[in-house]
């Protein structure tokens, strides 16, 4: 698949393609993608940024989307799942103790899970989308920029 991502899309097409599909689909790894290209091709400072921020706004574009999906979700639910998202209420009312810490968390560390929290950031953590944005976006660029430079540093 990254092969042919990348023959389409051309390297920085593919960050922000590869970006998108693992902002949506978990099994799918940004990270690996960028410490791949990072570890093999040692590309220069300014293909490192341009990497870093295309991977983080494919993968933004995700997390809206997940976003603003976590919002309808949980308004329509009714019986057996309504019961279940009440019982996931109780944990995750928890961490709106700081809710803004947990998130800058799960997208620097990725702990707890980001793709779970995008869903419940704003109907159960009562996360606004801009706040939301910021710390997940900047926190990945984090991610990101610290995977790339540790692999290339290790490979050469």
């Amino acid at each position: 698949m990254t092969e042919s991502l990348l023959s389409t899309f051309g390297l920085y097409g593919g960050a922000l393609a590869i970006g998108f599909i693992a902002g949506m689909f978990p099994v799918v790894s940004i990270e690996l993608f960028l410490v791949g290209i990072s570890a093999y091709t040692l590309p220069t400072p300014l293909a490192v940024v341009l990497l870093v921020l295309l991977g983080a706004v494919g993968h933004q574009i995700a997390k809206t989307i997940c976003y603003y999906a976590g919002i309808g979700a949980l308004e329509l639910p009714r019986g057996r799942v309504k019961d279940r998202i009440e019982k996931a209420r109780a944990r995750i009312d928890r961490w709106n103790k700081r809710p803004k810490l947990i998130m800058f968390l799960a997208a620097t560390v990725g702990l707890p899970p980001m793709y779970l929290l995008a869903f419940v950031a704003a109907p159960l953590m009562h996360m606004k989308f801009w706040p939301f944005t910021a710390l997940t976006f900047f926190g990945r660029i984090g991610r990101y920029a610290t995977l790339m430079i540790v692999s290339q540093w290790i490979a050469s």
